[in-house]
């Protein structure tokens, strides 16, 4: 497996709109992993292959391109042999820049086909000129261009940014403080969320505790309740059950598992046999 980002920042769209980009593919073999709640929503078109999410009624074929993110669970895809895709991460609240519906009538636990939430003669140049690009340049001319073209306003709901600021950079993990600083009730809060961002603000601060207790090294028990502390848990059983609710595995067999820790530490995924194996 190949997992390559590709610099961004240079594109005035995409620094101001987007979390990263990527170049994902595999050899000739059959690849499945898991991915972790990240708290993004993004784009993927696949150049090469096919690739499927695991859904309760088994595995699902997913579009060419689709709309992917703000799963609350680990989740399982596979990529046929000699897959590859091109994948952009949009901060939850600049995509709603981009659409007329609100976030809340995407779909969180399967992609989303884009020819749903997008012109498909738009989509159909997005997929056509990524098929032709030969270098990352020419990627990102292709990814800016598809942003200018679809953006539907520049005025982001400046309450909703604040409170993703807030979440995640300065660790605001209440949603009743969270209302108190930006000056709203707890129930417009809400109302704002489901619909520029399409989750609750707390799924989020939920999904933002646990991507940040994923990326520490935890060497012992003690460890944990500091973690479970130093996350503004009321306690470690309360962390434990976010945990485990999120990633389906204990924190404690988590950091113990070199396996996890090191595939995640990597690419910010699991292979699936290990985690297959983690909750047997």
């Amino acid at each position: 497996m190949k997992f390559r980002l590709i610099n961004f920042k240079t594109k005035p769209h995409s620094a101001k709109y987007l979390t990263d980009v990527y170049d994902f593919s595999n050899g000739n073999k059959e690849f499945i992993y898991c991915c972790v709640p990240n708290g993004e929503l993004g784009i993927t078109v696949i150049l090469e292959g096919d690739c499927h999410i695991k859904t309760g009624e088994g595995w699902q074929k997913q579009s060419k391109v689709h709309l992917y993110g703000l799963i609350d669970k680990v989740q399982a895809l596979k990529m046929s042999p000699n897959y590859r895709e091109i994948s952009f991460g949009f901060y939850p609240h600049s995509l709603q820049l981009f659409l007329k519906d609100a976030l809340n009538s995407t779909k969180k636990t399967n992609g989303t086909d884009l020819f749903d939430l997008f012109k498909k003669e738009e989509v159909n140049k997005l997929y056509e000129k990524l098929s032709q690009c030969k270098n990352d340049e020419a990627l990102m001319d292709s990814i800016e261009a598809f942003l200018k073209a679809n953006m539907l306003t520049n005025e982001l709901d400046k309450r909703v940014s604040a409170a993703h600021h807030l979440i995640s950079k300065e660790h605001i993990y209440k949603v009743d403080e969270l209302s108190s600083i930006l000056n709203v009730t707890s129930t417009t809060l809400r109302t704002l969320f489901n619909q520029h961002v399409g989750i609750s603000p707390k799924d989020l601060i939920k999904i933002h505790r646990i991507k940040t207790a994923l990326a520490f090294q935890i060497t012992n028990e003690e460890s944990l309740t500091q973690m479970a502390y130093q996350l503004k848990y009321f306690d470690q059983a309360h962390f434990s059950n976010d945990f485990k609710d999120s990633t389906g595995i204990s924190p404690k067999h988590y950091f113990l598992d070199n396996q996890l820790s090191s595939d995640f530490s990597d690419f910010q995924h699991w292979r699936y046999d290990s985690f297959e194996n983690a909750i047997k």
